[in-house]
């Protein structure tokens, strides 16, 4: 029996996921990996985040990107879905706002209250804004859901 997840139940995984791994590349060629809310829609990964932060600017060099959401705490529940995956940089402002929207409404419940946050943070998070498309590539996607394991009756 395969673990892997059906392309119904990787859909379904990734509409309700919660947090993305995501890999980008650095100039030296080391992999720079962080977590970030996300929304999967049309068969992507679509991310809101700061314009100059690193991982745009290592995606503005080399746009190829490993995408992993999992969940899981012990064995039996470990399920994740990865994808190789390749990164656009949208800011177009009507995209932009669709899927903010759709974030918006995905993770309201987990917001910190703007108004609770330092001056500082407040411009930080303030300052110019895109959106990271990343789109698995045809065959790069790998999944496994540990209770599709048919396990012995204990003894």
């Amino acid at each position: 029996m395969s673990v892997k997840l059906t392309p119904e139940e990787i859909d379904e995984f990734l509409t309700q996921g919660h947090t993305l791994v995501i890999a980008t590349i650095r100039k030296s060629g080391e992999p720079f990996m962080t977590p970030l809310w996300y929304v999967w829609q049309d068969g992507a990964f679509w991310v809101g985040t700061l314009a100059k932060s690193a991982k745009v600017q290592h995606i503005r060099r080399d746009p190829r990107v490993c995408c992993m959401v999992e969940e899981g705490d012990n064995w039996i529940d470990l399920r994740a879905v990865v994808a190789n995956c390749d990164a656009e940089i949208i800011t177009d402002p009507a995209v932009m706002a669709q899927i903010k929207v759709a974030n918006d409404k995905k993770y309201a419940a987990f917001r910190t209250d703007p108004s609770r946050m330092p001056g500082a943070t407040s411009t930080h998070y303030a300052a110019e804004r895109v959106l990271l498309k990343m789109t698995p590539r045809p065959g790069e996607i790998r999944s496994w859901y540990n209770r599709k394991i048919r396990l012995r009756e204990p003894s």
